[in-house]
């Protein structure tokens, strides 16, 4: 009986140790498992960050060119490059009491007749027609029909004619850059009567006792909107007016210089924007 007794002490101990062992390996193999699971989810999380870092790398070295070559431009006269010829305000005066063909001849082939329609004016009942004359500026750069006549500065006759096709009225329109005046401000331009004076003689027009008052800002100035601390230029505009020294037409002369800012400006200096023209009528 011990002997059988001992046997199954030592069948027991055998069973225990066994469990033992099995416990112990059950324990590593779970600790490996887990391990193995950390290490995966390292290496794809790894794996992740240089594919971002990839994707953002590429995208980074994407990059525009910083130009388009110059054979690629359609159009490679911009607007500011436009360069013409500088002209001057024709006698005007010299017009008067001749036909559209007298008037074409002295002209000469810059200005072209565009337009001839019948008219009334209340104002003058022997003013029957009116013909307009543009003037055509010469291009120094580039093809003429490359260049929009919308980007280029206009010069215009308006001429008055009679019942006997005889011009009695003149009305003259020109933008400043197309004259050799200097580029300044408004009141800078007008701080003297050399424009005045200028515009006068080229035209022909000898002023009958004219004097001379520059202009002032305040006087001079039209706003968007008057009353408001906001308020921009939208235009400067200044009028001359005189008679002539003559015994014919034309007997009186209006000159007006304006400076046109469009949708407007906070200051009468930006030039860039001011669309400069003089009006000068004789009659």
């Amino acid at each position: 009986m011990e002997y059988q007794h001992k046997l199954e002490e030592d069948s027991e101990s055998e069973d225990k140790a066994s469990l033992k062992k099995s416990k112990k390996s059950l324990v590593v193999l779970l600790t490996l498992i887990i391990i193995l699971i950390v290490a995966l989810g390292g290496l794809g999380y790894y794996g992740f960050s240089l594919f971002m870092e990839a994707t953002s790398a590429t995208k980074v070295t994407v990059k525009p060119p910083n130009q388009i070559p110059d054979d690629q431009i359609d159009d490679v006269v911009a607007p500011k490059t436009i360069e013409y010829a500088k002209t001057e305000i024709p006698d005007l005066t010299g017009l008067f009491m001749l036909d559209l063909l007298e008037v074409q001849e002295k002209l000469g082939n810059s200005f072209q007749l565009i337009k001839t329609d019948a008219v009334e004016d209340s104002s003058n009942k022997d003013i029957k027609q009116l013909a307009i004359f543009s003037y055509k500026p010469e291009i120094l750069n580039g093809s003429e029909n490359d260049i929009s006549t919308a980007l280029l500065p206009s010069e215009t006759i308006y001429a008055s004619l009679n019942e006997d096709g005889k011009i009695i009225d003149i009305y003259y329109v020109c933008d400043v850059r197309l004259l050799d005046y200097p580029e300044k401000s408004f009141i800078e331009l007008l701080d003297t009567d050399w424009l005045v004076r200028d515009v006068l003689n080229t035209a022909g027009v000898n002023p009958l006792d004219f004097t001379y008052d520059s202009p002032v800002f305040d006087s001079s100035v039209v706003y968007d909107n008057p009353n408001s601390e906001n308020r921009k230029i939208i235009k400067q505009t200044v009028i001359f007016s005189g008679r002539i020294v003559t015994e014919r037409i034309p007997t009186v002369w209006t000159l007006t210089v304006t400076y046109d800012f469009g949708s407007g400006t906070e200051t009468p200096d930006d030039l860039e924007r001011a669309i400069r023209t003089i009006n000068l009528k004789l009659a």
